[in-house]
């Protein structure tokens, strides 16, 4: 007569083993700690590239206003001043060759353009404004420094001085 020995019931091969679970979660951990920061960064470029963009937009519009405006304002009639508590040289008032009353000015964070009696808004993002005459010689120039600036990731400001521009009074 023989002898059996009776078997043990075989493991089934259906599920993962302990080493390969925790190689996947190491893989895992090092894909996260990676890639957590390439997020951040692109993150903040983007809204550092989308501040620039709206920066860069609210200038051109806000300078070619101004610009427009004051060559047509007379030269006679030009004051440079500032508002209540605002910073010195920042509001600018004139009448134009067809007797419009025309004001340019800062409040706070926002630049105003005043045309008779009527406000609006010409940039929600103004960091400084500046109205001089280059030459005190020359009243016909008039010089427009303006900073504005918008606010991108982790609160951060981003700031940008587009240019000083020169313009000359026709009348």
């Amino acid at each position: 007569m023989a002898l059996t020995i009776p078997r043990r019931p075989r493991l089934s091969n259906n599920g993962y083993t302990l080493a390969e679970a925790m190689i996947v979660v190491a893989i895992v951990a090092v894909l996260a700690a990676v890639s957590a920061p390439l997020l951040i960064q692109m993150t903040n470029f983007w809204r550092q590239t989308s501040a620039r963009t709206v920066i860069e937009r609210d200038v051109r519009v806000s300078m070619d206003t101004m610009d427009r405006m004051l060559r047509q304002a007379q030269k006679s009639t030009i004051v440079i001043d500032q508002a209540a508590g605002q910073p010195p040289w920042s509001r600018i008032a004139f009448t134009t060759i067809s007797g419009r009353t025309v004001s340019f000015y800062q409040s706070n964070n926002r630049l105003y353009e005043t045309l008779g009696g009527t406000s609006s808004i010409l940039s929600r993002n103004l960091g400084f404004i500046a109205f001089t005459f280059p030459r005190t010689d020359d009243t016909s120039i008039v010089s427009v420094a303006i900073t504005t600036q918008a606010p991108t990731y982790r609160g951060g400001i981003k700031a940008l001085q587009l240019s000083i521009q020169k313009v000359r009074i026709m009348n």
